[in-house]
């Protein structure tokens, strides 16, 4: 089961920067990390259904559109990633499924919500961890 001692968060000048599924080897050093976990297991519990903490994401200019995109797509919702990809206006499926992918932030950056068109579609840090972000939101798949 997923708890936020099996999650690390990072930050950088009062902004999240990273999220990594790995064990908590640390105390929370600062206010947003205090919030951050906060928040975090709130959703993880089912009570969040939106983030409000301050990101820096970098990446390419694709990659960052396709992840302010992921944004918009609401608690307990999908898109595929062809639905993506039209919506940046682009063909370019299987370049959307690579910067999904290289979110740097998942869970606050909502990429377990972009589907494979008949299947789950991939993720980065394993099937078992987007299944259960998928049930933690009860989204059909």
């Amino acid at each position: 089961m997923l708890t936020v001692d099996n999650i690390l968060i990072e930050e950088q000048n009062n902004k999240i920067t990273n999220l990594y599924f790995e064990k908590n080897t640390y105390k929370y050093y600062s206010m947003l990390l205090m919030k951050a976990y906060s928040q975090l297991e709130a959703y993880l519990a089912g009570q969040l259904f939106e983030f409000d903490l301050p990101l820096y994401l970098k990446g390419t200019d694709f990659q960052m559109s396709v992840w302010k995109e992921m944004m918009n797509i609401p608690y307990g919702k999908t898109l595929t990633y062809k639905q993506l990809a039209e919506k940046k206006n682009s063909k370019a499926v299987r370049a959307v499924g690579n910067a999904c992918g290289k979110n740097p932030i998942p869970i606050i950056v909502p990429c377990h919500r972009v589907v494979g068109f008949n299947s789950i579609g991939g993720y980065s840090s394993g099937l078992n961890i987007k299944k259960e972000l998928i049930n933690i939101e009860k989204i059909k798949y």
